[in-house]
């Protein structure tokens, strides 16, 4: 039997173990350029040519925004793939340009200055179409406001509730009906006549319960008290209820119909057909902002100005193209789902 010596063993050991780091040190070596052209030839694949599902993985475990690319490209897919024409127009677009140009198009500093420009140049706009229209404007809401001044019925005569009277049977406690006393009040000198509706609501719900109308002929010089039957939900409405107890629970909201006076009657409704709409909502205001001149505009005179939001989107395309244009057209192939 020969016998080796120790410590020529051990050396042979030790030189045996260091063979196996160095292979191991060389594989690794040899292997992670390897893995980097892998994941760099699946990023720079044409987004006209499927990835696999490895492929998909690999990319997504790269960057977490990969997932809504590869979705997007994937969504709309079927248009390229039965299109020759699209494949070869998109063939020289990777997956890595798309998701940088998404990165680059959901910049928030971007963003941000892009609804800055696109609000200065939308006041711009409305500007230079206020500057055409705004002494007809304001010379059409003196006119109106003049009109409204004249005509308006609210104008002539304030009513006020007053109490309620109740009138029961002589057989019995029951109520034969009930009337409603309204103060008249002339504001501008006596008149002839006139007419009104109003609304209860009561103050704990603020829900309307019972309408009404009134008309009056008589000639009203001084604050005068009028008495009208309530119609049958007011009757109900009232039924329990003492002149207090309406005062403190309930709201009157009155319209102005009519006014007669020095032998004219003026209605409310022939106000709504003489003066526009868009007219008659601004003639309360002591002076019109750059927004009422642009309503008006639009509603009367036909102007087209560019919302702020549609002249933004028109800045960002732009924007979108000059990042990368190919990107852009990728983007706006339709989606069929």
């Amino acid at each position: 039997m020969v016998f080796q010596n120790p410590a020529l063993r051990i050396a042979q050991s030790l030189a045996l173990i260091i063979k196996k780091q160095k292979t191991a040190i060389m594989k690794k070596y040899i292997l992670l350029p390897v893995i980097i052209l892998m994941i760099s030839c699946t990023q720079n694949k044409p987004v006209v040519e499927k990835l696999e599902l490895d492929e998909v993985a690999k990319l997504v475990k790269q960057d977490s925004l990969y997932e809504k690319v590869i979705l997007e490209v994937e969504s709309v897919r079927s248009n390229f793939e039965e299109n020759i024409v699209l494949m070869s127009k998109f063939k020289d677009l990777a997956y890595s340009d798309f998701l940088d140009y998404k990165k680059k198009t959901s910049d928030t500093t971007l963003l941000k200055n892009i609804f800055q420009e696109a609000d200065s140049l939308y006041s711009i706009d409305v500007e230079k179409y206020k500057l055409i229209y705004k002494h007809r404007i304001d010379s059409l809401i003196n006119i109106y406001k003049k009109m409204q001044e004249e005509n308006d019925p609210e104008k002539y005569f304030k009513v006020e509730f007053s109490s309620i009277d109740k009138e029961y049977y002589s057989y019995g406690n029951g109520i034969k009906n009930i009337n409603v006393k309204f103060k008249v009040t002339p504001l501008r000198g006596p008149i002839q006549g006139g007419s009104f509706r109003y609304k209860i609501i009561p103050k704990v719900t603020n829900r309307e319960v019972a309408d009404a109308g009134c008309r009056f002929s008589s000639y009203t010089k001084n604050p005068s008290i009028y008495i009208w039957e309530a119609p049958y939900d007011i009757e109900d409405e009232f039924e329990n209820a003492s002149t207090n107890s309406i005062k403190n629970n309930y709201s009157f909201e009155y319209s102005y119909l009519t006014v007669r006076k020095d032998g004219k009657t003026m209605s409310s409704i022939d106000l709504l057909t003489d003066i526009p709409i868009t007219y008659k909502i601004h003639l309360d205001k002591d002076s019109l902002d750059l927004w009422d001149y642009k309503y008006i505009m639009e509603n009367e005179f036909y102007v087209s100005i560019k919302s702020s939001y549609e002249i933004a989107e028109d800045l960002f395309n732009i924007e979108k193209r000059a990042i990368n244009k190919l990107a852009f057209e990728f983007e706006s192939i339709p989606n069929k789902e």
